[in-house]
């Protein structure tokens, strides 16, 4: 007959897995607390949906801020992506500076990991939304950082890898390349997917994501051109008792009927317009207009329609 283990030392045992677990991933904290006994999966080839989320304008806060205000913003940053990421059951595989690299598909698959990015890079937008504004408060208007996303997928080969001093758990492959290369190439606010992942998305005809067109991009190390989607996900908000009558178009400025005139839906926002020539205006180049209403840019009254 085995002896349970007293309630402290079981405590001690539950804060030192938690411990190791903000530092390595699951599979490898099991490893570690069973001295081995525990196999790891390493050299083993498997699907998996990689996605990359990197704050834009970084190197400009680094260089201007004091080194602990840094710190302290990374802090903030990587609090407010490992939310969502957890939320959407991804393994949060490394931070790198700026950045933080989620896998889908490890240790096991169940078939719906490319949809579960999308949703965590929808996600994640919101709350950098919601973390920029905090620290709008305290920056220099020369300073705004935004956040740029890149989401791949297909056969990677999951590997301890390194030496007897430092080994490193990781994904090795093509997807892990390619969704680090869609990130460099997205905008800021801006989430780039590969055509395997979109083409997922379409055949599990999930109605709340958006593509745009297709661009065909040249990404370093990457050969040939690559076929990648500007992506957001749609959010449905309940309506309120007090809905205005009215909306603002973010092109031109003119009030318009909330509930007729065309309609857009960008980044999980509906926008209405007072025209087509707005609409296509805005469609053309959303990030030169005022997002969520107001009065327009001075350069976007070239766009108010004649009447």
């Amino acid at each position: 007959m085995t002896r349970s283990k007293p309630a402290p030392l079981l405590r001690r045992a539950a804060r030192r897995d938690a411990l190791l677990g903000a530092y390595l991933a699951p599979e490898v904290v099991a490893h570690i607390v069973s001295d081995g006994r525990t196999p790891l999966r390493s050299g083993v080839r498997l699907p998996v949906t990689v996605l990359f989320a990197d704050i834009r304008g970084f190197t400009r806060l680094a260089d201007t801020l004091p080194a602990e205000r840094v710190v302290t913003m990374l802090d903030d940053f990587f609090d407010a992506m490992s939310t969502p990421a957890l939320a959407h059951r991804a393994m949060i595989d490394k931070l790198i500076g700026d950045a933080i690299m989620l896998v889908y598909g490890v240790p096991n698959a169940s078939g719906d990991e490319k949809w579960r990015a999308l949703s965590t890079a929808g996600a994640m937008h919101r709350a950098f939304a919601v973390l920029r504004e905090r620290w709008r408060l305290t920056l220099p208007t020369s300073l705004r950082p935004g956040l740029a996303i890149g989401c791949a997928s297909g056969d990677a080969v999951l590997a301890n890898i390194g030496s007897a001093a430092r080994m490193d758990y990781t994904l090795v492959g093509r997807p892990v390349n390619l969704a680090a290369r869609l990130t460099a190439a997205a905008g800021e606010g801006e989430t780039l997917v590969s055509a395997t992942v979109r083409d997922a998305a379409v055949a599990a005809r999930h109605a709340h994501v958006r593509f745009g067109r297709a661009r065909r991009l040249l990404l370093k190390g990457v050969h040939g051109r690559v076929t990648a989607y500007p992506t957001w996900i749609v959010v449905k908000r309940a309506r309120s008792r007090t809905q205005p009558t009215t909306a603002t178009d973010p092109v031109c400025g003119m009030k318009v009927d909330a509930q007729r005139g065309p309609v857009l839906v960008y980044r999980g926002q509906s926008y209405r317009f007072c025209s087509p020539t707005c609409r296509t205006a805005f469609r053309r180049n959303p990030q030169r207009h005022v997002v969520g209403g107001g009065s327009p840019p001075a350069d976007a009254r070239s766009h108010r329609p004649r009447t």
